[in-house]
């Protein structure tokens, strides 16, 4: 055992470049971890920014103009059509999320009686005692919710307050990493020694392999969003654009996302329709969608650029979620990108025996 363990250290930490770039990534890795409220806003529109650094390119070699004017292009258009956005779906949202809110009791009523009349039906599913523990539970779960709710509502004071902050400095950190790249990258190319030079492509790497999958999962969840809210729409589906949006976000956390979402969408279509056919053909919609997603969509878009088995994903949400919560399983992707992108181009020095 202690012979592997040297003959790992001297594979992977003898050489110069590889020790500046490990206390490089342990140093950012503690200051994150300590200061994640106050990291927050900044990776947000880091990962906003990567998102648009396409484009600017794009606008640079298509139209032939310079990066400053490019930019300028890009952000104010992402400004007006994210402005545009929250003016014409935030208010049509919101509406559907105050009726779900209206009728839940009704639909909580209708199925505490679903599971009293199977329950007491000739082949029941569950015995008397099951359906008053079942009840007992429903019960003490929503007084749960309704306290957690109140307490929220309470703070909401402070988190409105932080939610403006954001608002206003996100955008504007989004406009000077866009608009001073160079001179941001060169700022910080002061930090690394000039001849370990591992840092820097580490760096390379790592801005091409980020940004590729930023933009491509940005496309992904505009196209299931679409998908799936006209696909509920035709089909009558009730809060078909709030359901749908809901499929586009989960697209974030591949796998867990997925199956979280289903159970909404279940709920919803049951009480609208029982099990009638029109319940049926959304789980089967919704189901094809997201086939296509796994098996369309995701090749055609990410190719290599996100070369991670599925085992590796969610033990990356579970861990960062672990440690960040929501904001963790939410980023645990691009930094198992990172990671991965660290290990592929991570030096070893042979060892000679």
């Amino acid at each position: 055992m202690l012979k592997f363990f040297k003959d790992w250290y001297n594979t992977y930490l003898t050489d110069p470049n590889q020790v500046a770039l490990a206390l490089l990534i342990l140093f950012v890795s503690i200051i994150t971890y300590i200061l994640l409220a106050t990291v927050v806003p900044i990776l947000v529109a880091v990962v906003l920014a990567y998102m648009l650094e396409g484009l600017v390119k794009s606008c640079c070699e298509k139209y032939n103009i310079d990066r400053k004017s490019s930019v300028l292009f890009v952000y104010i258009s992402f400004l007006i059509i994210s402005l545009a956005t929250i003016v014409l779906l935030i208010p049509v949202m919101m509406s559907q999320i105050s009726l779900f809110i209206k009728s839940f009791p009704s639909m909580l009523e209708r199925g505490k009686s679903f599971i009293i009349d199977t329950g007491q039906s000739e082949n029941g599913l569950f015995s008397q005692e099951q359906i008053s523990n079942i009840l007992t539970g429903i019960n003490s779960e929503i007084t749960t919710i309704g306290s957690s709710l109140i307490s929220s509502s309470l703070s909401s004071a402070g988190s409105l307050v932080e939610t403006v902050v954001y608002i206003i400095i996100v955008p504007i950190i989004i406009f000077f990493l866009l608009y001073d790249k160079e001179n941001i990258n060169k700022w910080f190319e002061k930090f690394f020694p000039e001849k370990l030079d591992l840092s820097r492509k580490a760096y390379a790497e790592l801005d091409l392999k980020i940004g590729n999958y930023i933009r491509c999962k940005l496309i992904e969840i505009i196209i299931v969003w679409i998908a799936s809210t006209i696909m509920f729409a035709l089909i009558g589906l009730n809060y078909s654009l709030l359901l749908g949006f809901l499929c586009g976000i989960s697209v974030i956390i591949p796998y867990v996302g997925a199956i979280a979402v289903t159970i909404p969408i279940v709920v919803v279509a049951f009480f609208q329709w029982g099990t009638s056919s029109d319940f049926w053909y959304v789980i089967i919609a919704h189901t094809l969608i997201q086939i296509i997603d796994g098996n369309v969509v995701v090749p055609l878009l990410f190719s290599d650029a996100v070369n991670l088995h599925p085992l590796a994903i969610l033990i990356s949400i579970l861990f960062f979620g672990t440690i960040w919560g929501i904001w963790g399983v939410f980023f645990a992707i691009p930094l198992a990108v990172l990671l991965n992108t660290l290990l592929t181009i991570w030096p070893r020095v042979e060892i000679k025996t």
